[in-house]
């Protein structure tokens, strides 16, 4: 299984000079398992790019197969699907209708669970108030799924989704390809009672990898802690890497990533974050547009 970040960001997309290292993109990561099926989770904007390289292999004639899984619909995860340009790829017959074969097939995962009508909110961040382009131009075959039970297989790989802590609702993935677990959990709080997220130990136990939510640093989630004079970040529906760290070892996970981060934190904030989260658990990294985690 090969991991790679093509966004890393949380809230919206900070190109600039002091971003260059992590990368500015919101939140998509690509996943290639044993069997060389492609699992997408989130469409921010970092799926532009991941596109753009996608042209190069058979989704560039029509011919590709693809999944997305959404954690869920919020504008930074799906902001950059009408960006995507392997969805405007394929061939029609005479009368409109797609041609299989002949057109590059998307599936797109959400869930009841969240309160998210995926296909209902696609089409309308496409609308022509918004954009020039209607979701029904798009020349791929888009299949809109359900997770029946919070469950799919794509070929021999598992994956179990579980509502996790955020306003209006979120899903981490358990994704189980041979002997490796992937966890991810982009957009999730931690309960403030200092207990541990029962949904997210079950999809992190025993994890190769946890992507995980650490949006935010101690002092700007707990600034009474502290004695700092700030507004409290509870509530807002993200993490800071120390609780990352603390999963991670009630969980018995081998290595953490910690991403979604903060706009406002520049490369050498992050940097910073990195070094104390590695003091706190050796194999913890900062995701960064590019990376790359083979399992």
């Amino acid at each position: 299984m090969l991991i790679k970040f093509w966004g890393v960001r949380g809230s919206i997309p900070v190109p600039g000079a002091n971003t260059v290292v992590y990368g500015g993109n919101t939140t998509c990561i690509e996943i290639i398992t044993s069997e060389r099926h492609r699992v997408i989770i989130d469409a921010g904007t970092g799926i532009r790019e991941l596109g753009n390289c996608m042209l190069k292999e058979e989704f560039g004639e029509g011919k590709g197969l693809a999944h997305i899984l959404f954690t869920h619909s919020h504008w930074d995860h799906i902001q950059g699907f009408p960006f995507f340009a392997p969805a405007y790829i394929g061939k029609r017959s005479e009368d409109g209708t797609r041609i299989p074969g002949l057109c590059n097939e998307f599936n797109l995962y959400g869930s009841a669970d969240v309160g998210d009508r995926l296909e209902n909110i696609m089409r309308g961040q496409m609308d022509n108030r918004y954009f020039p382009v209607d979701l029904g131009y798009l020349s791929a075959i888009i299949n809109f799924k359900t997770l029946i039970e919070n469950k799919t297989e794509i070929g021999n790989t598992k994956i179990t989704a579980r509502r996790l802590l955020h306003p209006n609702g979120v899903l981490g993935f358990r994704i189980e390809d041979q002997d490796k677990i992937l966890t991810i959990a982009t957009d999730c709080e931690h309960p403030n009672n200092g207990t541990i997220d029962a949904n997210l130990l079950e999809l992190a136990n025993n994890a190769d990898v946890l992507i995980y939510d650490g949006q935010y640093t101690e002092q700007e989630y707990n600034p009474e802690k502290f004695n700092i004079k700030a507004q409290t970040k509870k509530g807002f529906g993200h993490s800071t890497p120390d609780e990352g760290v603390k999963m991670a070892q009630e969980a018995g996970v081998k290595k953490l990533v910690i991403t979604h981060h903060d706009p406002l934190h520049t490369d050498k904030i992050l940097s910073h974050m990195e070094e104390h989260t590695k003091s706190l658990f050796s194999n913890s990294i900062f995701a960064r547009e590019g990376l790359c985690i083979e399992l």
